[in-house]
């Protein structure tokens, strides 16, 4: 009996499904935690596929067509080198981009069962919860000890992050995408597996959207309302028809309430200047280099320039080293000719989620989607590591899943 457990601890179907929650659960710490979790996860990974391929147990098919895009956005950003004028910067930049080439290849060739991919699922979901939990257990002891009212925390959340510092990570926005997709995911596992209940799924959606409150992530606030449309259309099965107005209602709607405008400190915290000056600077950026852009890393020295900010009307420059918008950025970073590799890869994901009716990768691309008019995930090694782990968890696993029907074991 005791050699059966020690085998079963020392057998891939324990460690291959323990470092990928290990991973997961990585995603929300700094920076230098995921990287290692990313080597971990690389290595056991490689290492596993080369076994089963010598083996014979295993047969390297054709790399899927996601591989290909996202090699193509790699190789951008290494060949596109040659036209920065900071070669430094930019090794900084396709240093942080290797997990496109990373992910895709070594999840399509990752012996996959839905076991695995039910305990994965499942511990990001509860590790979700827990880490939502704490979050707000350190909003109580920190209102304590500042003082803060929890009224003057909800009134300017940006003036008190010390709610998430226990993860050694100060970025609110790119932790909330995170939580965010836990909601979905959540309902996938209700629907498929039985293996979350409503009361957790309404638990979970409480306490991520105190979270989202008490830090101040502002595109969290956009994303959560629709996202929990989303998740409303396909849990109450709507046909493909009313799916698809639904949602572009929803978002008209919601664009017509923030056009009406309300007066209060809630809706003042998505006036930002600051990006406004970056966008028009990328802009500004583009009109002058819009075939190849500024070349890998060579975006800093443009945000930095005195006289584009002059010529803008602007007294200096913002210390900022990305445009916080990835649809700007991409192009001012690459130009058209470049950009397009990005764009494609992600129109073909697109594709793909509503040809396969893949409610997980729907969702995940929403939340994308949304967070690049806000941000650059996929120039950042949190966003990249993130966002890259579960497109490839999730278009890797497609053979397995079908949103059509619903299994109860």
């Amino acid at each position: 009996m005791m050699n059966n457990k020690r085998s079963l601890f020392f057998s891939m179907d324990f460690l291959l499904p323990a470092i990928l929650c290990l991973y997961t659960a990585s995603l929300y710490f700094s920076n230098r935690t995921v990287v290692c979790a990313t080597f971990l996860l690389v290595a056991s990974g490689a290492a596993l596929i080369i076994y089963r391929t010598g083996c014979g147990k295993q047969k390297l098919s054709r790399p899927h067509l996601l591989v290909y895009g996202c090699l193509a956005v790699y190789a951008v950003r290494a060949v596109w080198l040659l036209f920065g004028d900071n070669l430094q910067n930019g090794l900084r930049w396709v240093d942080t981009g290797l997990p496109f080439i990373l992910f895709p290849l070594l999840f399509q060739y990752l012996p996959w069962n839905e076991r695995m991919l039910k305990t994965v699922l499942l511990f990001f979901v509860r590790f979700t919860g827990l880490f939502c939990i704490i979050t707000l257990f350190s909003v109580a002891w920190h209102s304590f000890q500042l003082p803060v009212s929890i009224k003057e925390w909800l009134l300017y959340p940006k003036s008190y992050p010390f709610a998430y510092t226990w993860t050694n990570y100060d970025h609110p926005s790119f932790l909330c995408v995170i939580y965010l997709l836990a909601l979905p995911v959540s309902l996938y596992l209700k629907r498929r597996y039985r293996a979350i209940s409503t009361i957790e799924i309404i638990t979970l959606i409480v306490i991520e959207t105190a979270t989202l409150a008490f830090t101040g992530a502002r595109v969290g606030f956009i994303i959560l309302p629709v996202l929990l449309l989303w998740m409303l259309l396909y849990r109450i099965s709507f046909k493909r028809k009313i799916m698809t107005i639904g949602l572009p209602v929803a978002l008209a709607g919601g664009t017509v309430i923030g056009l009406l405008g309300w007066d209060n400190q809630f809706t003042s915290r998505f006036e930002d200047p600051v990006r406004i000056q970056l966008w028009k600077t990328a802009m500004a950026s583009i009109k002058e280099k819009p075939l190849l852009g500024t070349g890998t890393g060579g975006m800093d020295a443009v945000l930095a320039s005195p006289e584009i900010a002059g010529a803008l009307g602007y007294t200096e420059p913002l210390p900022l080293s990305y445009p916080h918008n990835q649809y700007l950025g991409e192009i001012m970073h690459f130009g058209f000719i470049g950009a397009a590799a990005l764009f494609g890869t992600l129109a073909y994901l697109l594709v793909l989620a509503f040809r396969k009716k893949d409610f997980l990768l729907q969702s995940l691309l929403f939340i994308l989607f949304v967070f690049m008019f806000t941000e650059m995930p996929l120039d950042s090694h949190k966003g990249i590591n993130f966002f890259l782990f579960f497109i490839s968890l999730f278009v890797a696993t497609i053979p397995l899943r079908t949103d059509a029907g619903v299994k109860t074991q």
